[in-house]
């Protein structure tokens, strides 16, 4: 796959170059400190590239997990993807991590997530696209609510990642929704 473009930023599949820069930016204390917050535990960067990789090999595909990568600098400033592997049939788990320089600036996460929702509806022709977070995470709830999406709180499920203490929610995106306008 090509990737996505956005108007700053190219998301393209991992490649092992991009340790370092995924490794720096998520031991940055902002966001290491953001994380905690969240109630989620940190991977090793070599092995998630692994991982992104494998994924990006297999056949048919059914993760996708991109570099984000900010064009002005051609940096890898984040990580973002649709995974429908644990998912029902024509739904998607939307994930997306910034480098923490780039939080609250210019609208970088607005950009990357409509990129990421065009593709899962149009490309994936997903029905329906969730967010897992925990209720503590206001940055992800103004950035899913903005875009859109629908608030739940899961009833009995599972914390994948999640600290006991963290307050699951679900953000949910609609196909019906996003077509007619929330879009932006």
């Amino acid at each position: 796959m090509d990737g996505l473009s956005t108007r700053r930023f190219d998301l393209r599949d991992f490649e092992p170059a991009d340790i370092p820069a995924l490794a720096a930016y998520q031991s940055d204390p902002r966001f290491v400190s953001a994380r905690r917050n969240a109630g989620q535990e940190a991977g090793d960067p070599a092995e998630l590239v692994a991982l992104f990789c494998a994924w990006a090999q297999e056949h048919p595909r059914r993760n996708y997990q991109f570099a984000i990568v900010e064009r002005r600098i051609g940096r890898v400033v984040g990580c973002a993807g649709v995974r429908t592997a644990n998912c029902p049939q024509g739904s998607g788990e939307l994930g997306i991590e910034l480098s923490a320089d780039l939080w609250g600036r210019y609208g970088c996460a607005v950009e990357v997530m409509r990129a990421l929702l065009d593709f899962g509806f149009s490309t994936l022709s997903l029905h329906e696209i969730i967010g897992e977070t925990t209720a503590e995470n206001h940055q992800a709830a103004r950035l899913a609510s903005f875009l859109g999406a629908r608030c739940e709180k899961p009833a009995g499920h599972g914390n994948k990642g999640l600290q006991p203490s963290g307050n699951p929610v679900l953000w949910r995106f609609l196909f019906r929704d996003w077509t007619f306008g929330r879009s932006g």
